[in-house]
């Protein structure tokens, strides 16, 4: 119980002081920055040590926990590399297709809603980060349109069954070979219904074409794999795009 109780106060302490004026990144970066500011405090190394022991602990033992504290420090940051303005793959899709019912997954600021929602989509969208979704809150307010938002993780967001014209994934850290989420993503889209997936491919796969062949039961609208600027990040990266259309 003390050992628990030690590390909540060394926890509370490190999320305090990263949500203030950490910088995003690898944990151990992120560790290493936070034992420096401790140092600049006058802590001593064993102290040190032992505090930082405690938050790699903490972090291991609650991982959505630290996965939101690192988001919401994302969306706080003013030099957060990350695009602002609406992607254009989204654009050029949803922009073809007759306004109906649109789902962003893992929306953060809602760069893509709010374009989704002017367009005259009716937008719903969900995130971990609930600093993100007050800022996508606010730009909706500030282009007055509406957004159904919610807290939720990807394992936690009911999708339902045939409940969406447009599922938009840009940068949404989805798992696309885990089969069984990406089944419930099919079977929420309606008939007709378009899938755009935007984001970092994440190496290459052990089967040449891998990632085309486990979506030609859709009608592949667009399929790109190649290098770019990511929208997230600002870095030069191998990036993959999509749009399928559901039959």
């Amino acid at each position: 119980m003390l050992a628990m109780m030690a590390g909540a106060t060394a926890w509370n302490d490190f999320s305090e002081w990263f949500s203030r004026e950490g910088t995003p990144g690898a944990p151990a970066d992120v560790l290493q920055a936070y034992s420096k500011k401790l140092a600049a405090g006058g802590v001593g190394e064993r102290e040190i040590a032992a505090r930082s022991e405690e938050v790699r602990k903490y972090m291991a033992a609650h991982p959505d926990e630290a996965l939101v504290l690192h988001f919401n420090r994302i969306y706080t940051w003013v030099e957060a590399p990350f695009r602002r303005e609406p992607s254009e793959m989204v654009k050029k899709v949803a922009g073809s297709r007759k306004p109906g019912r649109a789902l962003d997954v893992a929306m953060g600021q809602g760069r893509n809603a709010v374009w989704l929602a002017k367009a005259g989509w009716n937008v719903s969208g969900y995130d971990i980060s609930p600093v993100a979704l007050r800022e996508a809150a606010g730009l909706a307010a500030a282009a007055g349109v509406k957004l159904d938002t919610r807290v939720a993780r990807h394992e936690d967001f009911e999708l339902g069954t045939e409940q969406w014209d447009l599922i938009v994934m840009c940068f949404a850290f989805t798992k696309l070979s885990d089969a069984g989420y990406m089944q419930r993503v099919r079977d929420s889209l309606r008939p007709g219904g378009v899938l755009v997936v935007e984001g970092f491919n994440g190496g290459r796969p052990a089967e040449r074409n891998m990632i085309l062949k486990a979506v030609l039961d859709y009608r592949v609208l667009l399929f790109e794999d190649l290098p770019d600027v990511s929208d997230w990040g600002r870095m030069k990266a191998p990036l993959l795009r999509m749009a399928l259309e559901k039959p």
